[in-house]
């Protein structure tokens, strides 16, 4: 009995180390005063912090290494209502962080956001880490928001949570 205990407590402490599969749901975060939300695909989030003010909003929450942060406020920048001057805006002083490898940035935009994508690579205690982030940047009702997804040493699995955020990503 005393050894069957051990071996219960391994495999229990190894169980632990495993990744815990998350199912995607629906999420409609709505934005306070300001008559509208965005809806995306994700897996079930833990709200880590919320902030709210007059000019600007903050989300932002988690499920395992997925993570999620929404930033809606007045446009800190001159312009107007364009995705492509949200991010004029904010790539050049994002952009600059050591740790983005520049050789993964990606940039597009279409009528409904401008997207920046890249890989965040760094060590820890000699270890590799690496994150994938996606911006999705956006002018809505004199608002400028900034949707950020990111992903802690992604796998295979992780990337199409990603992907199936995007197909699902709107904002009304």
């Amino acid at each position: 009995m005393h050894l069957l205990h051990y071996v219960f407590r391994y495999l229990l402490a190894f169980a632990s180390l495993l990744p815990v599969p998350s199912l995607a749901e629906i999420t409609t975060l709505a934005i306070p005063d300001q008559g509208w939300g965005i809806t995306f695909d994700a897996p079930a989030l833990r709200p880590v912090r919320e902030a709210d003010s007059n000019d600007h909003y903050m989300y932002s929450a988690n499920a395992n290494n997925f993570a999620v942060t929404l930033h809606v406020d007045t446009p800190s920048c001159n312009g107007g209502e364009s995705h492509e001057e949200v991010l004029n805006c904010f790539w050049p002083k994002a952009g600059k962080d050591p740790l983005i490898n520049q050789a993964t940035v990606a940039k597009n935009c279409n009528s409904r956001y401008c997207k920046i994508s890249y890989d965040f690579e760094n060590t820890f205690q000699d270890a590799a880490i690496k994150q994938k982030h996606v911006y999705y940047l956006f002018a809505n009702r004199l608002r400028w928001a900034n949707v950020h997804v990111a992903v802690s040493n992604p796998k295979p699995a992780d990337l199409q949570l990603l992907d199936k955020f995007e197909q699902t990503f709107s904002y009304q």
